[in-house]
C-alpha cells in the first residue's frame, strides 16, 4: 500500500506562462460570525482557544440593533455578532441558517484597479447576457 503513495511537490511555479493574479490577496482581515449569543460565544472562544477581547460594540456604545465582540489571537480576528431585535435581518439569517460565518473580509493590493477590473467584467457579462437574449428573441 505504501508503495502506491507518491510524494507531490506543489511549488510556486506558474501553471500557465504569462498568467497574472488579477486579485492579489494579502490575507484575511477578519471573519464575522452571526451567532445566537455573542457573549457566550466570545467566552467559549476565549477559554477554549485562547482568544483575547479586542473590541466591543453594543448598547453601551450606542448600537441598538446588534452586539458584536471582536476577538483576536495573533493575526486572527473574529467578530461575533448577535441581534438585539427579533425582527432584524441578522436574526432572520440565524433562524434560517443557524450560527455561522456571514462575512470573510480580505486584504488586497491595488483596490482601485481591482474595482475597475470587476466593474469591467460585470459590464462585459451583462452586455453578453443582453446580446444573447436579443439574438435569441429574433
Amino acid at each position: 500500500m505504501s508503495k502506491d503513495i507518491k510524494s507531490v511537490n506543489y511549488g510556486l511555479e506558474k501553471i500557465f506562462e504569462g498568467a497574472q493574479d488579477f486579485l492579489p490577496l494579502l490575507g484575511t482581515d477578519y471573519v464575522e460570525f452571526y451567532v445566537g449569543n455573542a457573549k457566550q460565544s466570545a467566552h467559549f472562544y476565549k477559554t477554549a482557544f485562547g482568544f483575547q477581547s479586542h473590541a466591543y460594540r453594543g448598547l453601551e456604545t450606542g448600537a441598538k440593533d446588534s452586539v458584536s465582540y471582536v476577538l483576536k489571537q495573533d493575526k486572527i480576528r473574529l467578530v461575533l455578532t448577535t441581534p438585539l431585535n427579533s425582527k432584524s435581518p441578522i436574526n432572520d439569517h440565524i433562524v434560517k441558517h443557524g450560527d455561522g460565518v456571514k462575512v470573510i473580509a480580505l486584504w488586497w493590493m491595488m483596490r482601485e484597479r481591482l474595482i475597475k477590473k470587476l466593474q469591467a467584467e460585470a459590464q462585459n457579462h451583462i452586455w453578453n447576457q443582453l446580446w444573447r437574449r436579443t439574438n435569441m428573441a429574433r
